[in-house]
């Protein structure tokens, strides 16, 4: 075919067909999304079939401009994604052949071509002696002569009609899908380095541009722990949108050379896999966070998006920062998204050199914040040690940048332990004006919502924190303890059974099933539900408290005796939550013992004790004027 196939409109090949005008690919007569790339390599090979196209050819092609990206990597997503939509496989191909090492070639039949030229000219015939010529059948010849010209013409200009229409249908459809975009998750950006110890970077680098782009107003952004989730999936653009109930898809990949960072990521229209923007940026360590910020709002751009004054100042000046610190804070979160205790404790180490190394820089006192906050809500250290040390940091962070939602929502936490409860509100709602995206804020402020009673508020911020965290279990877990405060127990069920689902080794949605069942006096499944727990966590006192109350409720006291004494002892030699403790003297019907251990809860200032005023298992003891006198200290009421 040659040169002659750029001068062709409309190619046809097995049950396909390619208007090369309008840049769409029909499949039995129903339209296929191809993206750019995998469209102008097709056509490439179209235009000379059987013979080799070279990966440097294509390569030039496709990023003639030079454009940073790993060519070999991403020519192979191509070629691949062209032939998922053909149909077609590397192994036995019908249409592309993979010639290794060297290139590709088109081995399918091409059964018909239409041209945009004018039909060639008929050949001239030998002339003869012209006969007489008839006036009455010429006259019929003109006029049948004049009717074809009419059709042909009014065959031509539609057309024309129909191609331009189907042009701009091509781009009120691109813009119309831009338009409509208004929900989005960020896919794990993909390390191109080939070095697996820089993942943490990469990790690093998803995690604040979800965190730029959740800043956007009118956008909902689906958190990095649904995300995480779907690093190296197999799973196409349209599925991963109809699980997450997204519009758009941002996908992309990061290269790190030396102190050069490189990032390009693309928007996917999700409902129809289709490739509506595309960007590449590089920048010097230095500015990694400029990078990060060019990038949100060019995508704020492209979709629209009516940006404030204080949104729009935040993305233009992003700050500069230091390579190392930066560095240790990366490689913090990256060992505190592991959440267990070791992780917990590395990753606090790392934020300790970031600050140490920038004490400017607020990240790294976010991070710690995080992490005391962590430990001292998961019983790991005493709360009179972690939360006066995850005050300190988060103050310290908002002293350098008070925009920052994520120091709001810590601070709040901590507010909420020295039980100062509009304190605690009012820095919940500034992360959430902040950071309306924020799932992590919208499941702390249901949590605080459920303490004061407010349950329908509760629930509602859980259902919102539950849609932008689809994918883990906390977005469950959260929506059924909040229906479990409200005493809606059969609608927490539904939830909490979601939760274990997702994680049935989970030691807090296990607390969280057990507790359900024990409210519904179903003590045997509570029962079962616990002994399930991994040994690594059996132990914990989250799980043999509850464990302990189920077990006297069903009748089996020794056994509950056995978890108290057990408790008690561990008390006398490490820091664990006395309220916890309380729970199996309150199953055994021992309300001044529980009294005592509340008491020495609110000597500690443990933490679980904000949920006094509407903790079931204290249901027993409401009546009691010490206890009423407790929630009245603590500052709620019952």
């Amino acid at each position: 075919m040659g040169s002659a196939a750029r001068l062709l409109r409309t190619v046809r090949f097995a049950d396909c067909t390619l208007d090369l005008q309008t840049s769409e690919l029909w499949r039995n007569g129903k339209t296929v999304i191809l993206q750019d790339q995998p469209f102008q390599i097709l056509t490439t090979l179209l235009e000379t079939p059987g013979q080799l196209v070279t990966r440097e050819d294509l390569i030039r092609k496709l990023w003639p401009d030079g454009t940073f990206v790993d060519f070999d990597q991403s020519l192979n997503k191509a070629i691949a994604r062209l032939r998922e939509v053909l149909g077609d496989s590397a192994e036995h191909p019908q249409f592309v052949e993979t010639l290794p090492r060297k290139g590709y070639r088109w081995i399918g039949q091409i059964d018909h071509a239409v041209t945009d030229r004018s039909t060639p000219a008929a050949e001239t015939k030998p002339q003869t002696v012209p006969e007489p010529i008839d006036q009455t059948a010429a006259t019929r010849s003109w006029s049948k002569g004049r009717t074809a010209f009419y059709v042909a013409s009014l065959v031509v200009g539609l057309t024309v009609v129909l191609i331009a229409l189907s042009y701009y249908r091509t781009e009120w459809s691109q813009k119309a899908n831009t338009s409509s975009i208004r929900s989005l998750a960020v896919l794990p950006l993909e390390n191109l380095s080939g070095d697996p110890s820089q993942n943490y970077f990469t990790e690093g680098m998803t995690d604040e541009l979800i965190t730029n782009l959740a800043m956007l107003p009118g956008l909902r952004v689906i958190s990095r722990t649904s995300m995480m989730r779907y690093a190296g999936t197999r799973k196409s653009v349209p599925e991963i949108a109809r699980e997450l109930h997204v519009d758009g898809i941002v996908e992309g990949s990061v290269m790190r050379s030396a102190d050069r960072v490189r990032v390009r990521v693309q928007l996917i229209y999700a409902p129809l896999d289709q490739h509506v923007w595309a960007a590449a940026y590089e920048r010097s360590l230095p500015d990694v966070m400029q990078l990060q910020a060019a990038a949100a709002s060019d995508i704020a751009e492209e979709l629209r998006l009516q940006l404030t004054k204080d949104q729009i100042t935040r993305l233009s000046r992003p700050r500069v920062v230091n390579p190392e610190a930066h560095e240790a804070y990366l490689m913090g979160r990256f060992y505190w998204n592991k959440r267990t205790r070791n992780d917990i404790n590395t990753g606090l180490g790392y934020f300790q050199k970031a600050i140490s190394l920038d004490p400017s820089d607020p990240s790294g006192y976010i991070g710690l914040a995080d992490t005391y906050l962590a430990l001292g809500s998961s019983e790991f250290l005493p709360p009179g040690e972690s939360f006066p040390k995850a005050r300190d940091a988060a103050l310290k962070a908002l002293a350098v940048d008070d925009s920052i939602a994520e120091a709001h929502s810590a601070l709040g936490q901590v507010y909420q332990s020295d039980f100062d409860w509009p304190a605690t509100e009012k820095e919940y709602k500034r992360a959430l004006a902040l950071n309306p995206n924020s799932a992590v804020a919208h499941r702390r402020y249901s949590f605080f919502l459920s303490k004061l009673g407010r349950h329908e508020e509760a629930i509602s911020e859980a259902q919102q924190a539950r849609e932008l965290d689809p994918a883990v279990l906390f977005g469950n877990a959260v929506l059924g303890q909040a229906f479990y405060l409200a005493r809606r127990y059969d609608e927490s069920l539904q939830w909490q059974l979601k939760a274990i689902e997702q994680d049935p080794h989970s030691y807090t949605a296990s607390s969280g099933l057990a507790s359900i069942y024990a409210q519904k006096g179903m003590f045997q499944e509570s029962i079962s539900v616990l002994e399930r727990v991994p040994g690594d966590s059996s132990g914990d006192v989250m799980i043999r408290a509850p464990l302990g109350y189920a077990y006297a409720k069903l009748g089996r006291k020794h056994d509950a005796e056995l978890v108290l004494t057990e408790l008690q002892a561990k008390s006398r030699e490490k820091y664990i939550s006395s309220y916890f403790v309380s729970w199996v003297c309150v199953g055994l019907g021992r309300n001044d013992e529980a009294m005592q251990w509340l008491e020495r809860a609110y000597q500690q200032r443990d933490y679980q004790l904000t949920w006094l005023g509407v903790d079931p298992i204290f249901d027993p003891l409401r009546s009691d004027p010490r206890f009423s006198n407790l929630v009245h200290r603590i500052g709620l009421a019952q």
